[in-house]
């Protein structure tokens, strides 16, 4: 053999063979722990400080990243996070989901408010305090549906809600001139009193 130090390895290969393989043979001893430097040494000083120096970056990186985590659950910046990440992620999306839940309803309501105002002929103050809503929805695309129904039913139990194109009272008796029409009642007192049509 060319390298006597090298162990060689026996294949212990049967094909097809009955009863129990036969041992191996053991392993050699493994070789002995190198002698430590002199002083006592194993590791020269600048290793070690390159060591110390990358684990209080990955400390520093840790805390920063849990100081993270902390804020986007919401846990106070004294407390522990603990081991329940699970359970402060479902959490977090909860409090999220009804957030947009939240938004989602105050944005329909603002879409249904504004269909009723765009509404002519109503009395859109009273129609918004006396209308059931419960049948109105909004779907995807923001159209609103079931309006329609809930104004007519709104008509039928509340007829004020409906303007009615009456002429404002008239002055006097006289049946020609409004109350409010300064401009008319200047005219005619000025008839009157100077005598001119």
């Amino acid at each position: 053999m060319l390298n006597s130090k090298i162990p060689t390895l026996k294949p212990n290969i049967q094909l097809f063979a009955e009863g129990d393989p036969a041992p191996a043979e053991p392993d050699p001893a493994p070789a002995a722990e190198p002698a430590p430097a002199p002083g006592g040494k194993v590791f020269s000083e600048d290793y070690v400080r390159t060591l110390r120096n990358e684990s209080a970056g990955h400390r520093t990186t840790a805390k920063k990243y849990e100081a993270a985590l902390k804020t986007v659950f919401g846990i106070d910046a004294d407390a522990e996070l603990g081991d329940d990440l699970e359970g402060h992620i479902n959490a977090l999306n909860q409090r999220n989901e009804a957030a947009q839940q939240d938004a989602l309803k105050k944005a329909n309501n603002r879409l249904i408010a504004a269909e009723l105002r765009s509404r002519d002929g109503y009395d859109h103050k009273l129609l918004e305090k006396v209308i059931d809503l419960s049948k109105v929805t909004v779907d995807d695309n923001g159209e609103v549906k079931g309006l329609d129904d809930a104004i007519k039913a709104a008509e039928t139990e509340f007829p004020a809600v409906k303007k009615t194109d009456t002429p404002p009272p008239y002055a006097g008796g006289t049946g020609s001139n409004t109350v409010n029409s300064t401009e008319n009642l200047n005219d005619e007192i000025a008839r009157k009193l100077f005598g001119k049509d």
